[in-house]
């Protein structure tokens, strides 16, 4: 190299220097360029220009250098650099390849690993390498290790809620916020709302000592205000999570992964009452990039929601594009055919509804019944739970009892249980669990009339709980035409004595009982009062006399005068009753000086004379002693105080 293009060299690796240490990596880039223009060989240089697209956010151009096979010998122990530019390219498949081929997994990578499985969501394996690097690494990165290994525990524990994990020592914001956020995953939603907001109360304290505004430690915040709404949610408070929620977007913040769980939930607290309020919500929760800020599990619950709103919003198409991308991209199936058939229901299509969820087998079974039991046929859905793999479940056993009991069909009640019977006799563990079954099938055996199938009944139930003395009575009442075994298995009751003392028979003969379990109480209590005397004892005792109590009068009555005999009826039908005066139906309406019909209809003038007899009124007139002169007086005195 001859020495002007050496000297040339130093000069140039001198301002690349320089602008690196001042952080202005544009200066840097091209100074870069101009190193490797003078030595296109220079390796420094290479991974110089190559950090500077990553300071500059440009990672597609650091990528095409990378992959360019003019500087395959430059970039071969750049392999860091080549994975983290494909990790932010939302390349986290690719980005774990590159960091497998590298021949040593230094300290760097295996950090970029942890990020990239966290990315793929394999958190078992990122919790197990995370684990590994906190046990070797000691640098003043510790606290960011651990809130990103805590954020790999709460993500687990939302797979498995039962799940062992371990615990973190509260020192950070983050940490909080990762404890709390692991709680809620379990589902232990009142535990976590405190650590929720200590941890939003260090994260305004921490931002604030360092130099920030309240409006950046609101933002700083806001994530983990909306926990603390998700806990609420989840309890059954969601009118006080709903109002976290929409404060929350209010600020308007730049999360955009916040601004769509926060507006997911809301459409869930909406449900159909505010379809137009949901529309909107699900329209920011559903924009695009999104798919890589939010986890599988997230955007699959986004979608879900999506398709119950258009079923709100009679949008059956929209529904089933939904549907039909739950099943591609996230492998859910069973819950796309419940809400394509629950569309299909709403429209009115229900034997394509039917046809869709018996489809899928035995596992929608349940939704088929419940639809037919919805449309009023029960025959079809007694023989489609008989038919089904859930025939000999508690529940299921339960429904059709019930089902077959509301159309009178006992002796397919009877036989349904002996059926159970069969299944269960030889498990004794099940045999004690299902006690309520046993006298169910008990009862229904009875009415049916199969004594000995009760009998059998009463006898299971009495192997389910051998020390309930009613069980066995039940069983000995039952043994009615098997009296030698009903005698040996009556031994083991008690005497009739015992019971003797605690039964009352007055309380039984009263008929009272019917009136409900307050009248019964009251009527045993008044009888224990009593002395139980001799007959005819009671002739000689005084009867209680009651108190009479005095009649209240007005202050204005005369005892003098008679009391007026129309006093107890209405005022409008009393004799001395008036009606109102003043009140003139018939008004003449036009112009001054106009002649109407109306105006030779009340000129009395014009009216010509008839005889007629005017019929007594019951009233009584009240005569005034006051003269015409004076109640005009009086007129006029209560006329003045009016202003026109």
């Amino acid at each position: 190299m001859s020495a002007n293009k050496e000297s040339n060299l130093v000069q140039a690796y001198i301002e690349l220097n320089k602008f690196c240490q001042s952080s202005d990596y544009e200066r840097a880039l091209k100074a870069a360029g101009k190193i490797l223009q003078i030595a296109p060989t220079e390796q420094k240089a290479f991974h110089c220009k190559i950090v500077c697209y990553i300071q500059l956010h440009n990672f597609k151009e650091a990528l095409v250098h990378l992959n360019n096979t003019k500087h395959a010998a430059l970039a071969a122990d750049l392999q860091f650099e080549k994975a983290y530019a494909q990790y932010r390219l939302n390349l986290p498949k690719d980005a774990l390849q590159t960091v497998d081929s590298a021949p040593e997994l230094t300290p760097a990578l295996k950090e970029l690993r942890a990020q990239i499985l966290y990315r793929l969501e394999q958190y078992q394996d990122c919790y197990n390498l995370y684990r590994d690097i906190v046990k070797n690494t000691t640098d003043d990165y510790e606290d960011e290790r651990k809130a990103n290994m805590s954020a790999v525990v709460a993500n687990l524990g939302a797979i498995n809620p039962n799940a062992d994990l371990p615990q973190f020592e509260e020192t950070t914001y983050e940490l909080s916020y990762n404890v709390g956020t692991t709680l809620a995953m379990r589902g232990k939603y009142n535990e976590s709302l405190p650590v929720l907001k200590k941890a939003e109360q260090a994260c305004s304290e921490s931002v604030l000592e360092d130099g920030g505004t309240e409006e950046e430690a609101k933002e700083e915040a806001a994530i983990i205000r909306v926990q603390q709404a998700y806990c609420l949610q989840q309890s059954g408070k969601e009118k006080e999570a709903a109002t976290i929620y929409q404060n929350v977007l209010k600020e308007k913040p730049s999360d955009q992964a916040l601004v769509a769980i926060a507006s997911n939930n809301l459409v869930v607290i909406n449900r159909d009452s505010n379809v137009f309020d949901s529309r909107k919500r699900m329209k920011a929760a559903t924009q695009e990039g999104l798919e890589h800020k939010l986890n599988s599990r997230q955007r699959a619950k986004i979608i879900y929601n999506q398709a119950i709103l258009a079923i709100y919003s009679n949008q059956p198409d929209f529904c089933k594009q939904c549907c039909v991308k739950l099943t591609r991209e996230f492998n859910e199936e069973k819950r796309a055919i419940l809400i394509e058939a629950s569309s299909l229901v709403k429209d009115g299509k229900i034997q394509q509804a039917l046809n869709l969820l018996l489809k899928y087998g035995d596992t929608l079974t349940l939704a088929a019944a419940q639809v037919l039991l919805a449309q009023g046929d029960r025959k079809a859905a007694v023989k489609l739970l008989e038919e089904s793999a859930f025939k000999f479940r508690p529940a299921v056993i339960g429904v059709l009892c019930t089902l077959l009991t509301a159309d009178n069909d006992y002796e397919k009640a009877s036989k349904l249980f002996t059926e159970v019977y069969e299944h269960y006799k030889n498990d004794d563990e099940k045999v004690k669990a299902l006690r309520n079954v046993w006298r169910a099938a008990a009862e229904a055996h009875s009415r049916a009339g199969n004594a000995t199938a009760a009998a059998q009944a009463h006898e299971t139930l009495v192997r389910a709980a051998p020390g309930d003395k009613r069980t066995l009575a039940r069983l000995v009442k039952a043994l009615i035409h098997e009296p030698e075994r009903a005698r040996k298995l009556a031994a083991n009751l008690p005497p009739i004595t015992k019971l003797e003392g605690n039964i009352d028979i007055d309380a039984l003969e009263s008929s009272k009982w019917m009136m409900g379990a307050k009248i019964v109480k009251k009527t045993v209590q008044s009888k224990q009062e009593q002395s139980p005397g001799t007959p005819g004892s009671e002739l000689g005792q005084k009867k209680k006399a009651k108190r009479k109590r005095k009649t209240k009068l007005p202050p204005s009555a005369d005892l003098s005068r008679p009391p007026d005999p129309e006093r107890w009826l209405p005022k409008y039908e009393r004799t001395a009753y008036r009606k109102r005066r003043g009140i003139r139906r018939d008004v003449i309406k036009g112009s001054q000086g106009m002649t109407t019909n109306a105006v030779d209809q009340y000129d009395m003038s014009k009216q010509t004379p008839s005889v007629a007899t005017a019929a007594k009124s019951p009233r009584v007139e009240v005569k005034s002693s006051e003269s015409a002169w004076q109640r005009k007086q009086q007129q006029k005195k209560k006329g003045k105080g009016r202003k026109w």
